[in-house]
């Protein structure tokens, strides 16, 4: 729905006997008030062409009245609203002369202004049109929604193509703009072809490439207003809000762009994160596509649930990719340049030469982050002047750990794994060395199984090995999707093919990640078998942008890959997990408890022993999980045993970082406990 701000204009005829129906400016205020609020009550929310317009009048004086119109313009244009308007009024009014013109697009916000404005000066009486019409959307907090009008004015071609230059466009977007411009496109909506996807480092870069998107379609008759919504910070409740539906619904004719980084929390790494919130878009989407324009914006560095949207959404959407761009020096001192002079104080050549760092290549996230530094820097040297030499808190923050292949080297045992990674990366070296002297480089399969018991790391290794082979250029995305039974097998017949293809498409340029996988067979009937030749299929469509890790307990494995006769010979390495020793379970506690800040004497030491010894006998024993829950539990002991100990007095950081071995006669080493014989008679 488009919302316009038209002004009727009108001369009063001859007065009857009810003043109401003259619209006489000559009355006095509370009497013009009185007569606007009975005008008001003849129109409101879906007061004409049936239903597809709505309106009230906001203010008025001197033959003339401030009207705003709520237009569905894929059913009828701003002309027929317009005209209806002059009719209604023609009609039912002792007016003559009536003129409706200057109609002008306005925002949401803005038009709930002018009603709250016209219900304080008493113009209504009737509540507020904009929440009959579902526009009060703005305030809920399983979601951020900003609202942008831009520029109405014409941008030609040539604008649109130096705008483009000027702020480093991919070719992604230059191709784009070419579509749109082409000659042979009619200048008519009739509904919107392709979708498209933003892809860019930060914020601000992706809000600039959307603004120059929807005014060269704007300009191409490609849409029917200017307005956008930027949906962020998603929730995972959101679907269950119907604020959301009215801002989608509401939206029929302008753009709503989402951005798919979520919230702020960490959602995990299953597929399955955002599941419902991704069902509930794809409803909505496919409801709405044919008249609104989705944009689904990756933050490349954030980029949340955005693989698992975008394969779902692939279905049933033409989606267009449009990549951040990226240029040289040259490019970026102008790209600089231009973002200088939008701010409320000038730079100088030197400033901008001296803001850039020198180097060979530089994208347009990086510039709008060197702008931003530069004008924070000039807020405190220009504008307010007395924090020039105003000193800044030093916070001593150790950042995560940026280097996933000296974590794996660090990790306990795993020996063939570690060298199997070796290999890996090695042969990817190979490989591009091959290319460069225009030899053979055909990849071969890299495809994984990972056997072993619960607890020894097979989770963790694929996590490590996803972010290694993308830090070595292995891979394209490093991302890596974890899913089992329950997210490939689908409730009906031919879904569960289309499932999983959905997976192979997230997992795009990393790892596909399939824990249990034996879980698949079955003769429940249940798609299991639809589920593993689909999958046998696409290891072999997606050979060169996916590796596929099935991961499972070694016994069960088997009956796995004689299900179907490609498995096996698709899968090029079989690596297995041995169970940890108690020497080794031991280096991973102190491991584990030296990250957390503790320290365990020789005394502990030995009855840590003494439990894994224990411990490694039975079968299952949750190897690196045990251990994790060993050490949690011990450190809650811990605690107690301080506070009574202490009894009021204060506490030393040495007390806080020991674990003594009392700490560790915990909860879970009882169920791995030596058992006592009987002797005698159990009665």
């Amino acid at each position: 729905m488009i919302i316009y701000n038209t002004t009727l204009k009108y001369n009063s005829g001859k007065t009857r006997k009810d003043d109401k129906d003259t619209l006489n400016p000559s009355v006095d205020d509370r009497k013009f008030k009185e007569i606007i609020s009975d005008a008001n009550d003849k129109l409101g929310a879906e007061c004409g062409l049936d239903g597809n317009l709505s309106a009230q009048i906001i203010s008025g004086k001197g033959g003339s009245l401030e009207i705003v119109m709520v237009c569905n313009q894929d059913k009828v244009s701003v002309e027929e609203c317009e005209t209806w308007i002059k009719n209604h009024f023609n009609d039912n009014y002792s007016i003559n002369r009536v003129s409706v013109k200057d109609s002008k697009e306005i925002s949401v916000k803005e038009f709930m202004r002018s009603i709250r404005s016209a219900d304080k000066m008493g113009f209504s009486n009737r509540g507020y049109l904009y929440n009959d019409l579902g526009f009060d959307y703005f305030d809920n907090y399983q979601y951020s929604v900003q609202e942008y009008m831009y520029e109405t004015q014409f941008l030609t071609k040539k604008e649109a193509f130096e705008y483009a230059t000027m702020m480093m466009a991919d070719q992604s977007f230059i191709d784009e703009l070419e579509r749109i411009y082409a000659a042979t496109n009619e200048k008519k909506f009739y509904g919107h072809p392709v979708h498209y996807k933003i892809a860019a480092a930060n914020v601000e870069a992706a809000k600039d490439m959307l603004r120059l998107l929807v005014r060269a379609l704007r300009s191409n008759e490609r849409l029917l207003g200017t307005r956008a919504n930027y949906l962020s910070n998603i929730e995972e409740g959101c679907h269950h809000e119907t604020d959301l539906e009215h801002l989608i619904k509401s939206s029929e004719g302008t753009t709503i762009a989402i951005e798919m980084t979520g919230s702020d929390e960490d959602h995990g790494v299953y597929a399955s994160s955002y599941h419902q919130v991704i069902q509930y878009f794809e409803e909505q989407i496919n409801r709405c596509q044919l008249n609104t324009l989705f944009v689904f914006v990756e933050i490349t560095e954030k980029p949340g649930f955005s693989k698992p949207m975008i394969a779902t959404m692939q279905e049933d959407l033409h989606i267009i990719e449009i990549k951040e761009g990226h240029g040289d020096r040259e490019r970026a001192l102008g790209f600089l340049r231009l973002l200088t002079q939008k701010s409320m104080f000038d730079a100088t050549e030197e400033e901008i030469e001296k803001a850039l760092p020198k180097k060979k290549d530089y994208t347009a996230s990086e510039v709008y982050e060197i702008y931003n530094k530069w004008f924070s820097n000039g807020l405190k040297s220009k504008i307010y002047q007395s924090y020039r030499t105003c000193e800044k808190v030093a916070i001593d923050f150790k950042k995560p750990s940026d280097f996933p292949y000296e974590e794996l080297k660090k990790m306990v045992g795993l020996k063939e794994i570690k060298e199997i990674v070796d290999q890996i990366i090695n042969a990817a070296k190979v490989q591009k060395a091959r290319s460069k002297m225009g030899l053979d480089a055909y990849g071969a399969s890299r495809h994984m199984i990972f056997t072993g018991n619960p607890g020894s790391a097979k989770t963790t290794v694929a996590r490590l090995l996803a972010q290694i082979l993308k830090k070595e250029e292995v891979l394209e995305s490093g991302t890596l999707v974890e899913c089992g039974r329950a997210d490939l097998i689908a409730k009906y017949v031919g879904w569960t093919a289309k499932t999983v293809r959905k997976k192979f498409r997230e997992a795009q340029g990393g790892i596909l990640f399939i824990d249990e996988a034996y879980s698949l067979v079955d003769d429940s009937n249940s798609f299991g078998d639809e589920a593993i030749n689909t999958i046998v299929q696409e290891m072999e469509n997606h050979r060169e942008d996916v590796i596929v890790i099935f991961a499972g307990y070694p016994d069960k494995m088997e009956s796995f890959l004689q299900k179907n006769e490609g498995l096996r010979s698709r899968i090029a390495f079989h690596l297995n997990f041995p169970d940890y020793t108690e020497t080794e379970l031991m280096e991973i506690l102190e491991l584990m408890a030296g990250e957390k800040g503790y320290c365990i004497d020789e005394a502990t030491r030995e009855k840590c022993l003494e439990i894994f010894a224990v411990a490694c006998k039975n079968k299952e024993f949750g190897n690196g999980r045990f251990v994790r829950n060993l050490l949690e539990q011990a450190m809650l002991r811990q605690s107690d045993r301080i506070i009574r100990e202490a009894g009021g007095k204060r506490i030393s950081k040495r007390m806080l970082c020991t674990l003594i071995a009392t700490d560790f006669d915990v909860n879970t080493t009882k169920q791995y406990a030596k058992k006592t014989p009987q002797i005698g008679f159990v009665v």
